[in-house]
Formats: C-alpha cells, sequence, structure tokens
C-alpha cells in the first residue's frame, strides 16, 4: 500500500490570520496535493531540434485558488504576466526567433553547447501553486516536460536519455541524427557543477566529464553523440540547480521519423525504493523503463524478478515491457536503496520509434489527491493513473466514479495486486479533465500522432521528505514572515509534510531581539515567544524540528515588534482652526504599516482643520494600536446657542464684541439677529477679531403640535394624546373622553371623527382634529331607508343612506323600468324636487356598491316606496 502522507499543523488564535485574511485552521491531505504544483520553476533550456527551431507552449492550471503568474528570464527581457483561475488551462506559446539567442526564449541553439549563457532558461513565479508544463512542438517531435518546482532543485542527481532508438520492431535506426543532452540553470553565483558519464561515454568535448561554473541565471547544455548512452550521468553541484536532460531525434537522410524524449529531473532526496510502472501504447520493446542505483549494493526486481543484483551506485538499465501492448497493465519495480526510474513509451500505436520520456515518482508517501490537466491539442491523448487497488472505488473523472465508465479499464497487479493501473483512452478523455480521489494517486499523459510523433509526461507530486511548511500557505519555506507584530506572548505556528505522524522540535531560540521561546510541548506545532515589551524592532526567531524518521527541517519567523507602550500620538490635546491647521504625525511610522485615521487619510501624517476627537488606527498586520487627540476650538467666539427646541418661532441673538463677522451660509446672511421658525440645521461661518475661522451649526427644532397615537392600529387601536403639557379632552365621534388613552375596537370598517383638545408645550390651546380610517376588515355598517316622501312637505323629501365608508361606496336608483334616476356617493342625498323630477306613489330599486379594504367590490339592492 501506499504510505500515508501526514500534513499538520492548527491555527486556532485570532492574531495569526494570516497574510490572505482569511482564519486557517488544521489543514487535510486532500487539501494539498495538487498534481505537482508549486509556486517556484526553475526550468532550464530546451536543446534545439536539428531541424530547427521549435515552438515551446507553456501550459499552466491552477487547483483550487486564482494564481498570479509571473514568468521571465534571467535578465527580464522576456517578462510576462498570467492570471490563471481553477477550471481553466492557460497556454503561452514561446515562438519568436530572439535576436542574440538565435532561438526562442526557453531554448538552446544548437551551436552553443558547452558554453555559459544567459536569457535561455526561464523562471515562474506564482502567488498560489500551479502546474507548469512544457510542450515542445515539432513537425516530427514533440515531448511534455513536466516543472518540477522546488522538488527539481538539488545538488546531486542522476539523468537519463532513450536507450532503444537504434532498434525498434520495425527495423534498425543507427542512421538516426540525434542529440542526448544535459541541460543546467544556476540560482545562486559561483555554482560550481561537474557531469560525469558512465564510463565509456563522452560528450562532445571528448571527455567523459564536464565541469564549469555559473552565476545566478546562467544556463550550460552538454551533449552526448547518438551512440553514447546518457543513461547514468551524474550531475553534482556546489549549490543548487535544475536540471533537464534527454535527447532530440530527428529525421535521417531517407526522411523517416525519429524520436525525442525529455523530462525535468528531481534530485537524489526525492527518491524511493518502489515504482509501479504502467504499459502504455507501445509493443515490445519500444515500451520500457530505465533504472539507476544511487547506492552501492542496490538490488532491482521487476514483479519478483531480478533485474540488479549488488549494483553499485551509477549502475543503470534497461527493462522492456513483456507482449504486445496493453495500455495500464502495472509492473512493480522495488529495491533495497533509492532509485530513479524513467519510462518511455507513447500515446500511439505504431511500430516507428515515436515516443516520449518521463520520470516516474516512487510511489511511497507521494501522489496526488487532485489533477486538473488538458489533452494536448491535435493529438491522441490518454491518460495511464496508477493508484492502490482498493482505491479505485473513490476515483472519480470529471465528477463521477470511474467505476461507472465502461470505456475506461481497470487492470490489477498480478505479482502486488495491492496495486491498479487505469487506462482513460483518448475516445473518453476530454479536453479539460479533472481527477480526484481521497487516496493519493499518480497520473501520466500519453500522445502521439500516427507516425509523426509521440509523447509523455508525467503529472504527480514527487515529494516524500520531511518539510517544515508555512502556517499559512502550507507551502515548503525557509522563512515566514508575520509582518509587525505587537501583542505578547506571540504564538509561532508551523505546519508540516512527513511520512509518519510524529515530530519533535530539537530546538526554538530567538536570532535577533531580546526576550524568550517557549515551547511547552515539544511534540506539537505551536510555539511562544515572550518578548520584553519596552523593545521596539526587528525579531528573528529559528526552529529546528524532526520527525519520527530521523529527517529535520528548519524555519525562521520574521517580524518587526512594537511594544506594548506604543503610543501613535504623543499629544493627548491641541487647539485648532480651519485658518490655523495642525499638523499630526505617527510616532515611530514605517514600511509595513497601514493608517486610517478618523478624518478618512490613510498616511502617516494628517492635517485637522476641525475642533473634537480625533483618533487613528495603526494596522500592524496582527495587531492594532488606537491613539485619540482632543482638538480645541482656537476660535475666541463662544457661540451663545447650541441645540435648541420650541414650539414657535425662536429669537437668537449672536452678537458679541469677540466676534469680526457671522455669515449663515444656507440663510445666506450676515445678520447676528434672527427669527428661527423651521426645524433645520444652520450652519455659519464665525470669524473672531484674531481671524480664527471657525465652522459650527444650531440645530433648532420645532416642537410638533399634541397629536394622537393609534397604537397597534386597525382594528383594535389604543388612542393615546401625545405631545401635550395638559389633557383637556379627546372625541371620538360624538363620544368626549376625559382620559388621554382611549381602548376600543370596531366591529367594522368605516371612518370615525378624531379631536384632541390639549394645550401644546408652550401652553396654547390647541384643538386637533382627523379621521381616523377603520380600512383592515372587510365587513361594513350601513343604513338604507326603505321609503321616503318627496311632496315638497319640506318633510323626508331627499332620500339618503349611511355607511361607515362613506368615500367607498356608492348608490343609484332606478324606475321600474330601469332607467337610472340618481347616482352618487353614500355622503350625497337624492332630493327629486331639487332636480325637476316629479315622483308618483311608486316603488324603486336601489343599488350599493363598497369597494371593500380587501378591494372586493360589495354590491347590493334594496327596494324604496315612494310615498304621497
Amino acid at each position: 500500500m501506499m504510505a500515508p502522507y501526514y500534513i499538520k499543523g492548527y491555527l486556532t488564535r485570532p492574531a495569526l490570520l494570516g497574510r490572505f485574511g482569511v482564519s486557517i485552521v488544521a489543514l487535510f491531505f486532500s487539501s494539498m496535493l495538487k498534481a505537482q504544483s508549486d509556486t517556484y520553476f526553475a526550468l532550464p533550456p530546451l536543446y534545439e531540434w536539428q531541424g530547427g527551431q521549435h515552438t515551446i507552449d507553456l501550459q499552466f492550471s491552477a487547483s483550487s485558488s486564482t494564481s498570479n503568474v509571473w514568468i521571465y528570464n534571467s535578465d527580464t527581457s522576456y517578462s510576462q504576466n498570467l492570471v490563471v483561475t481553477p477550471g481553466a488551462l492557460v497556454t503561452t506559446s514561446l515562438t519568436n526567433v530572439i535576436g542574440g539567442l538565435s532561438s526562442t526564449y526557453g531554448a538552446r541553439e544548437l551551436t552553443w553547447s558547452n558554453s555559459k549563457r544567459y536569457k535561455d532558461a526561464l523562471f515562474i513565479e506564482a502567488s498560489q501553486p500551479v502546474t507548469v508544463t512544457e510542450r515542445v512542438k515539432h513537425q516530427f517531435n514533440q515531448d511534455i516536460i513536466t516543472g518540477k518546482g522546488t522538488n527539481g532543485i538539488g545538488t546531486d542527481f542522476y539523468v537519463a536519455s532513450q536507450t532503444l532508438i537504434l532498434s525498434t520492431v520495425t527495423g534498425s535506426y543507427t542512421s538516426y541524427y540525434g542529440k542526448h543532452y544535459v541541460s543546467i540553470v544556476a540560482l545562486e553565483d559561483s555554482t560550481e557543477v561537474l557531469i560525469k558519464a558512465r564510463p565509456g561515454n563522452v560528450f562532445d568535448n571528448g571527455s567523459d566529464s564536464v565541469a564549469f561554473i555559473l552565476d545566478q541565471g546562467q544556463s550550460w547544455v552538454s551533449t552526448m553523440a547518438d551512440d553514447d548512452v546518457l543513461l547514468g550521468t551524474r550531475v553534482t553541484s556546489s549549490k543548487p540547480i535544475a536540471v533537464t536532460a534527454g535527447g532530440n531525434h530527428l529525421k535521417n537522410s531517407s526522411g523517416n521519423p525519429g524520436d525525442g524524449g525529455i523530462d525535468q529531473v528531481t534530485p537524489v532526496e526525492h527518491l524511493g525504493l518502489k515504482h509501479v510502472v504502467l504499459r502504455g501504447r507501445s509493443t515490445y520493446p519500444q515500451d520500457y523503463f530505465m533504472y539507476i542505483a544511487t547506492e552501492d549494493n542496490t538490488n532491482i526486481t521487476v514483479d519478483g524478478v531480478s533485474v540488479l543484483t549488488n549494483g553499485s551506485k551509477g549502475a543503470s538499465g534497461t527493462y522492456s515491457l513483456p507482449g504486445n501492448a496493453n495500455p495500464g497493465k502495472p509492473y512493480v519495480v522495488e529495491s533495497n536503496e533509492p532509485i530513479y526510474v524513467f519510462q518511455v513509451t507513447t500515446g500511439v500505436a505504431n511500430g516507428s520509434p515515436e515516443q516520449g520520456m518521463a520520470q516516474l515518482p516512487h510511489i511511497d508517501c507521494t501522489g496526488s489527491t487532485f489533477i486538473r490537466y488538458s489533452r494536448a491539442s491535435g493529438l491522441t491523448t490518454s491518460a495511464l493513473v496508477t493508484i492502490p487497488s482498493n482505491a479505485v472505488a473513490n476515483l472519480n473523472y470529471n465528477g463521477a466514479p470511474i467505476t461507472s465508465n465502461t470505456n475506461i479499464t481497470v487492470q490489477q497487479s498480478t505479482y502486488d495486486p495491492s496495486w491498479s493501473g487505469v487506462y482513460i483512452g483518448s475516445n473518453v478523455l476530454s479536453n479539460n479533465f479533472t481527477l480526484d480521489c481521497i487516496t493519493p494517486f499518480h497520473l501520466g499523459i500519453l500522445a502521439g500522432q500516427g507516425s509523426n510523433t509521440g509523447l509523455y509526461g508525467y503529472i504527480s507530486g514527487f515529494d516524500d521528505d520531511f518539510k517544515l511548511l508555512d502556517p499559512f500557505t502550507a507551502l515548503p519555506v525557509n522563512d515566514v514572515p508575520l509582518g509587525n507584530l505587537c501583542a505578547t506572548p506571540i504564538p509561532l505556528y508551523f505546519r508540516y509534510l512527513s511520512c509518519v505522524d510524529s515530530i519533535n522540535v530539537i530546538s526554538a531560540a530567538l536570532i535577533q531581539g531580546p526576550g524568550t521561546v517557549v515551547d511547552s510541548n515539544a511534540n506539537d506545532t505551536i510555539l511562544h515567544v515572550i518578548m520584553d515589551p519596552a523593545y521596539t524592532g526587528v525579531v528573528r526567531v529559528k526552529v529546528i524540528v524532526e520527525d519520527g524518521r530521523g529527517y529535520s527541517d528548519s524555519i525562521f519567523y520574521d517580524f518587526d515588534y512594537y511594544g506594548a507602550s506604543y503610543e501613535p500620538i504623543l499629544l493627548d490635546s491641541a487647539s485648532v482652526c480651519s485658518t490655523q491647521p495642525l499638523v499630526l504625525q505617527i510616532e515611530n511610522a514605517g514600511p509595513g504599516l497601514s493608517y486610517l485615521w478618523s478624518n478618512g487619510d490613510t498616511t502617516e501624517s494628517t492635517t485637522a482643520y476641525d475642533p473634537g476627537w480625533l483618533w487613528v488606527t495603526v494596522d500592524l498586520g496582527d495587531c492594532q494600536f488606537t491613539d485619540s487627540i482632543f482638538l480645541v476650538n482656537g476660535s475666541l467666539f463662544e457661540p451663545p446657542y447650541r441645540d435648541t427646541a420650541y414650539c414657535d418661532s425662536l429669537f437668537v441673538d449672536f452678537s458679541d464684541p469677540i466676534l469680526n463677522t457671522l455669515y449663515w451660509t444656507t440663510l445666506d446672511t450676515t445678520s447676528t439677529e434672527l427669527w428661527l421658525d423651521s426645524t433645520a440645521v444652520y450652519p455659519y461661518v464665525a470669524t473672531d477679531i484674531g481671524g480664527c475661522v471657525s465652522e459650527d451649526s444650531l440645530y433648532f427644532r420645532l416642537i410638533p403640535e399634541p397629536y394622537i397615537d393609534e397604537g397597534f392600529g386597525c382594528p383594535n387601536y389604543t388612542l393615546t394624546a401625545v405631545g401635550y403639557t395638559a389633557f383637556i379632552a379627546m372625541e371620538l365621534g360624538d363620544v368626549t373622553y376625559s382620559s388621554p388613552q382611549i381602548d376600543t375596537l370596531f366591529p367594522f370598517a368605516g371612518s370615525h371623527n378624531l379631536t384632541l383638545i390639549a394645550l401644546d408645550s408652550c401652553n396654547n390651546l390647541d384643538t386637533i382634529t382627523r379621521v381616523l380610517e377603520v380600512d383592515c376588515l372587510d365587513n361594513m355598517l350601513m343604513y338604507v331607508p326603505t321609503a321616503f316622501s318627496p311632496n315638497g312637505d319640506g318633510v323626508n323629501d331627499a332620500y339618503c343612506i349611511s355607511s361607515s365608508l362613506p368615500t367607498r361606496t356608492t348608490y343609484a336608483i332606478f324606475d321600474r323600468w330601469g332607467n337610472e334616476l340618481f347616482s352618487g356617493r353614500a355622503d350625497e342625498c337624492w332630493d327629486p324636487n331639487a332636480l325637476g323630477q316629479r315622483l308618483s306613489t311608486s316603488r324603486l330599486s336601489l343599488r350599493t356598491f363598497t369597494r371593500l379594504p380587501s378591494n372586493e367590490l360589495h354590491i347590493d339592492e334594496f327596494t324604496i316606496h315612494v310615498l304621497p
């Protein structure tokens, strides 16, 4: 079974919210292992094909967070910025031949082997982890090179190139022109490099070794003849470098296509003891892998059968997978010492040597839980997935279990049934696809096109050793910048990546700054620094941690400390006016601090014009200091009025011998005497005899007359008199009440007269009348007389109805033949004599129309008798 990864670390205190403004808690395995993702890549130049320049496609993908990516060369003569979002594959192509390089950026022109060069290597920095691949595009030969990120940086490497180009199932290819090569880029000045081939093989300098010194950003390419073997060549350096190796095999004079295979190589510290090789689409002997021993007395087996016994350091060999192409069939490679394994295969089923080469990561404690990638455009593309057999059911392709897709094949190892190979053919593989599983797996990409080209790349994580991780980004780092801090004790968190679930902090010390580092539990991931509160300055802490296997790593914490007694503003008070402003400056201002003044300024100083409180918050990243100053009005003029309220108009007099001028800005007057009769804010500008100008305002509120509050409202009203100094009476309809509060429940909708008699706040007698509309009920009260006598005697001559909803009710009267005699509102009466209508004794029809509060139209019909 694959050894488990342990990724640990806890953040629980709000003091460490992280540089991205979010609280971070324990990191689980699945949130970390996103393909071969990293935030830094060094890509040595790719040696050009003998047929001429080739195009290089740089492809980027982000698994979980949008990443800002910067691509550049050693002097930034090439510089490009990209934004890579999750769910998208971003490609930038290097196609133009650059003057002075005679090649594209990222490539090395053929004639410049064994020479130091600037500008042709590429470097990539990203704000969030990304996966980077280089796709070399040429008419006949293409390949995928996987950027290994920081896992591709080291000081000791072994490299390989194809070994079976000379002979294939379709015949001899001994006349091919081709180049095995090693390409290197240095990351520091004065880097000593030695390339040493296996005995019997020489480079184009005629020797089996090449030694040189590179400065930061310089690159070097050494080549080897096609009939020699690069496999087993060792590359060592005095300082960290990145290495890419492989071969360019192009066309011979007869025009037959050749082959190429290249990959970036990881240093020996990322190697392991067990590998699983999945069969590709080539046939025997073209589908093969190469191995290299890195220690003496190395034994290697394939499915339990020995292929190397007591091999010495650097011993290498080639093993062809037997039989016809059977994509996804697993072969288990085991060793007693760490080894390199490079697989050569193709994405097309043909006999020509059109293949690619990729370094395979070992399966002990490596792998990915989520990968997003894309097909190679224009080529037949398929995928190989190496995964523990008991995790196959949990492997999802584009979000769905692979077990639900009958076109995806799974083959279990007959030697070690705990491992399986999954093959996703070109007819299934989508253009932009995802693979995810709670158990780590590995992914290889096969592609090709007929007899023109074939390529192979491995898109998986190579981590296996112990690493301390940034507590905020969960990435391997040497330094954790914590910004500006003020509290004490200060928690220091770290996370770690290991194959075992145990650690021990073996050392923790302050390198700079006064204080003490306290570690109450050497087996957890939190320490504390207790600083001298009187100290302000730079602090640096070094922590060394060891895991249960004896692997160790160190991490530094850097921050600027501000003592607990720090005060951003020294003054407690000062005087100010608009014509005599005051400039305030933050104490101990410095880079990395942010400021927010209460007047909106965000700089380390501000200019104050107005009296009152002024405060500032100084943000140190993990903590904040807030300080304030009270600014006294520097004007000699004291306003005689402040905010005031009155029930009637108010006379104000601002006359003062100290006052030179007074201007009311909204009233546009300079008078010092005013009558105020409406509620408003009245701003003014006053200038004293000393020339100090101050701006102020007078808020005058006209107290409203008494009124009746309805309480909770319809239909159960609590009518309360409000805003009086003396209550006299309250009337509801025809009823008078001596209490200032009436509780009443109206059984029907209608309009009612309300009257309040009281003394207002100025002791004036007020009578306030209003109408209370009860409109929340759909029932009403209506009185409809059944007879009247319009005989002109002045008694009962007019016909009137009564409705509790008079404004919502209308009625109409018709004679026996249906002619309308009258129509009107409920509060209107019908007087036939006044209208010149003469009626005899008869019966009339009346119809009422009421629009209820619910908006329903209610209609009633009645009979009216006309009496003599």
